[in-house]
């Protein structure tokens, strides 16, 4: 007998026993009462600590929560803009000594209007011309200008207002530890959070629909408070940033990382000295595809907040050596520039920390004082060019979100009871668990011994699927359930066809271990085939769909990669040991 066998054998035990440890946290968060399951900390609890930490998660059909649909006002962040547009104008015409113009912002239609004598009015006109693309004179007099928007740039603006309440809500829901949440743009000034498990309406949109808070903190970085604790937490470990500080001095500050961010945040509570506090960063490494959360120790009180920005955007630095290197370039109004000139000055070399609703978005070093209201932001030290511009944006958007945020309020409100989750669950598994029992059934009494080899390969199949779904941390809804069985059906049929074609070749007086060899042979590319078409569908669902969609798009791909393994890898190995050694006979009978 060929000994390659025994290395296929060992290949399956392995990927059974793999599946079977990949569950384990999932059977111990099912086996969690409906109401502990997403509180923070249970389920760490009850997890064992060999077990991998991810699980199986249930979707909005399944375990009940919160829908909700949220209406972003963008027309009046067009019309706040243009208000800031008239400030911005203002401070600018004076710092050029252009005087003598008046400049309004009306806050209800948002055309913004320069008054004064014609001279003035006719170089503010040319002023704007240059330095304003985004507006354009919608109607000009001698001493008199009216200005608005143009088309374009109040798309573009709509469109970033939607973003940055995608950002600032999802910000707050990462926070509250719930699994799986739906955050989505919906439409062009929409958008739609579900909240699986979350049972307070109220406190949710209360939460949700406040405006963002945005400071500007600095960071200590001579503090040595954390060195001196003692008998550091599993999973939190100390770490130290290093970066040139004044006069070219190497700056070295202790911080602590774990890829828990809540446990991070409860740890570090009341451990501040007096004056501070610790602010918590979540860290993406996009290219080792890593992800932990930091603390940074920052003054309590803030320097500035997001009140004065009047814009953030993305710029390029064309200077020779920086090859169109990207970075954030922030503008202030009047008395937000004062402030930040007065911050940046008294804090040259030091680290300033950009705070989102209590969590650290990015903490650039100061490199000099900031005078006239507008400041760079360079990013990403020697990071790829597409990871830094990617930065960028993600920064600008997190900057205008507390820079007077358009308003959100709630366009559509719909609770799942806590009492249609279970009940949806026991149907649904009621209904899988019968199904699949009476094709394992069948299979075994039609096709005999190859009937229930092909049965063992069905369960490996759904373990198969199951497992990797919770190492994805995946969450499983009413479509995904769909998916599921509809990949078994795959599978059961892939295994008809193998069976049939080893009949046929039987019935044509070839010997067993010939008409495994030959059936396996022939059938392979028509299932590869018909796994492979489908594959293409479940892809282009999974790219272009949302929501339960996508949820059934997953399980469809995940299930048709374990599909053609179990039937052609697992099915093929247990028959060829049995025909190697003799003991098939008549299994296959015509």
């Amino acid at each position: 007998m060929d000994r390659s066998w025994y290395w296929k054998a060992g290949f399956i035990v392995a990927v059974t026993l793999g599946a079977l440890y990949a569950l384990v946290p999932s059977w111990t968060y099912f086996k969690l009462p409906p109401d502990q399951r997403n509180e923070s900390g249970v389920f760490d609890q009850h997890r064992p600590k060999w077990a991998p930490a991810r699980h199986l998660n249930l979707g909005l059909d399944l375990q009940g929560g919160i829908h909700l649909v949220m209406g972003v006002e963008v027309d009046r962040a067009v019309r706040e803009k243009a208000v800031r547009r008239a400030e911005e104008l203002a401070a600018d015409l004076e710092r050029r000594g252009i005087k003598g113009a008046e400049v309004k912002g009306d806050p209800d239609t948002g055309i913004v209007t320069v008054t004064g004598p014609a001279e003035v009015v006719s170089k503010a006109r040319a002023q704007i011309a240059d330095d304003y693309p985004d507006m354009y004179v919608r109607r000009a007099g001698g001493s008199s200008l009216e200005l608005s928007m143009k088309d374009d740039a109040v798309k573009q603006l709509k469109e970033s207002a939607v973003d940055q309440a995608v950002k600032a809500i999802r910000n707050r829901v990462d926070k509250w530890g719930v699994s799986e949440p739906t955050i989505a743009k919906r439409g062009d000034s929409s958008i739609l959070v579900q909240l699986p498990g979350y049972s307070n309406p109220e406190k949710a949109k209360e939460l949700l629909g406040k405006t963002a808070q945005l400071e500007f903190k600095i960071v200590d970085d001579e503090d040595r408070s954390l060195t001196q604790i003692k008998d550091l937490p599993p999973g939190i470990a100390l770490d130290w940033d290093r970066y040139e500080g004044a006069g070219g001095a190497l700056v070295t500050s202790p911080y602590l990382r774990s890829k828990d961010g809540l446990e991070l945040r409860q740890f570090v509570q009341g451990k501040a000295p007096p004056g501070k506090e610790f602010g918590i960063q979540k860290v993406e490494e996009r290219v080792a595809r890593e992800t932990y959360y930091r603390t940074y120790l920052l003054d309590k009180k803030a320097g500035m907040t997001g009140e004065y920005i009047t814009d953030a955007r993305v710029a390029f630095d064309n200077s020779p050596g920086e090859g169109n290197r990207p970075y954030v370039q922030v503008t202030f109004n009047r008395t937000g520039a004062d402030l930040f000139e007065k911050l940046t000055t008294a804090n040259v070399k030091k680290r300033m920390a950009i705070v989102l609703d209590d969590s650290v978005d990015s903490a650039p070093i100061i490199q000099g004082p900031i005078p006239g209201g507008v400041c760079s932001i360079h990013l990403g030290g020697l990071k790829p060019i597409n990871e830094i511009l990617q930065e960028a944006k993600d920064l600008a958007l997190v900057l205008k979100s507390g820079a007077l945020p358009a308003p959100v309020r709630i366009l559509e409100e719909r609770s799942v009871g806590a009492s249609l989750g279970p009940e949806l669950i026991r149907r649904g598994t009621k209904a899988a668990v019968a199904g699949l029992f009476l094709v394992l059934l069948f299979m075994a009494l039609y096709y005999r011994f190859s009937g229930v080899v092909a049965d063992v390969a069905l369960v490996l199949n759904g373990l198969v699927v199951l497992a990797v779904m919770a190492l994805l941390d995946s969450t499983l809804t009413l479509p995904g359930i769909a998916g599921f069985v509809l990949t078994l059906g795959m599978a059961v049929d892939a295994n008809v066809l193998i069976n049939e074609r080893i009949r046929e070749e039987m019935k044509q007086g070839r010997s067993i271990a010939a008409a495994v060899q030959t059936g396996y042979d022939k059938v392979f590319w028509t299932i590869f085939d018909g796994h492979v078409t489908a594959l293409v569908a479940g892809f282009v669902i999974r790219a272009y769909g949302a929501g339960p969609v996508r949820g059934f798009a997953t399980t469809l791909i995940i299930g048709l990669l374990a599909s053609m393994f179990t039937s052609i890898v697992v099915t093929r190995a247990i028959v060829e040991w049995f025909v190697g050694h003799g003991k098939l006979h008549k299994a296959f009978s015509v």
